[in-house]
């Protein structure tokens, strides 16, 4: 009887910890223009949605989580270096927030998370004439 309480305590505690704040979008991405040229965005951008009257395209999820307390603002870096990776030079649908993890030194933990998507051309726009920002609050 015991070994089936712990049984379903462990897993619950999995399931629970697998419970995350990212909800995945579909996103209707805006191809070139036929003869347009690729233009490389120069500033790493994060959007709450997607980029507004920008080409772009969608190159994956992306998540980093921090070992204990902190602000999720401190991963912005490691967030951008492997939006990066992944040939992305901004962050759509990002998400920053404190998770509950199973472990008491891991009680509460800074959590961000995105999708990775390619500016393919911004037309001369700014991160924040698009609807992003450079440094989420």
């Amino acid at each position: 009887m015991q070994i089936k309480k712990i049984c379903f305590l462990a897993l619950a505690a999995v399931a629970l910890q697998a419970c995350s704040n990212y909800q995945a979008r579909v996103y209707n991405e805006v191809p070139l223009v036929e003869g347009e040229e690729v233009v490389p965005f120069e500033e790493f951008c994060y959007f709450e949605t997607e980029p507004n009257g920008a080409a772009f395209k969608v190159m994956g999820k992306v998540q980093v989580g921090g070992g204990t307390y902190g602000s999720a603002a401190g991963l912005l870096p490691k967030l951008e270096a492997k939006a990066k990776a992944r040939g992305g030079n901004a962050v759509a649908n990002y998400r920053g927030s404190q998770r509950f993890g199973f472990w008491p030194w891991r009680f509460i933990r800074p959590v961000v998370s995105g999708d990775a998507v390619q500016i393919l051309n911004a037309h001369g726009k700014s991160c924040q004439e698009l609807g992003g920002t450079t440094l989420p609050q």
